[in-house]
């Protein structure tokens, strides 16, 4: 059976398991952008991970016959200081135009911040301004419906068709 894996974080995976991938039977998945258990300390750090996700990676993968799509963002782990958020976000737009790249995502929101709500609603007006779908991973905290609500209201106010928004780690309290 054939099958596509829709949320793999393959930069912290071996080459294995691209090929015990291929081997059950993957054809295609798609990546978020992530945090990658520390914080990045400079744009930089997110152009040579941009790059990563969008040149190694699905080199990576199609040496096992599996395509590999991927999502950009500054995750809201890393999205509390703004001025560094956003000299991220401008590297997005130029990366928008690899042939991999889905949209924006996974975006949301770590610990509910002033700063966070911020960047999640910039980087959703990027995913507006450049008619991308969005990918949104709801948070991580003990006030997940919270959060929850807010990225909802942050979403509702802009005009992203929510046909083109995918919630993702969404638990029964949270719908």
């Amino acid at each position: 059976m054939k099958y596509i894996d829709p949320h793999v974080h393959m930069v912290s995976r071996t080459t294995d398991d691209y090929q015990r991938m291929a081997l059950a039977g993957c054809i295609a998945i798609t990546e978020p952008a992530f945090w990658a258990g520390f914080d990045r300390s400079s744009a930089q750090g997110f152009y040579d991970y941009y790059r990563q996700l969008t040149e190694y990676e699905p080199r990576r993968a199609a040496l096992f016959g599996i395509q590999h799509f991927t999502w950009l963002c500054i995750n809201p782990k890393e999205a509390d200081d703004p001025a560094f958020a956003r000299d991220v976000i401008a590297l997005i737009p130029d990366f928008l135009k690899c042939d991999n790249v889905l949209g924006i995502g996974e975006i949301g929101l770590n610990k509910n911040t002033k700063n966070e709500k911020i960047i999640l609603e910039e980087q959703i007006a990027l995913a507006e301004t450049h008619h991308q779908l969005v990918l949104v991973h709801t948070p991580h905290l003990e006030d997940k419906r919270k959060g929850t609500r807010l990225i909802m209201d942050a979403l509702s106010a802009s005009n992203i068709d929510p046909g083109r928004i995918l919630i993702d780690h969404v638990e029964e309290h949270t719908v």
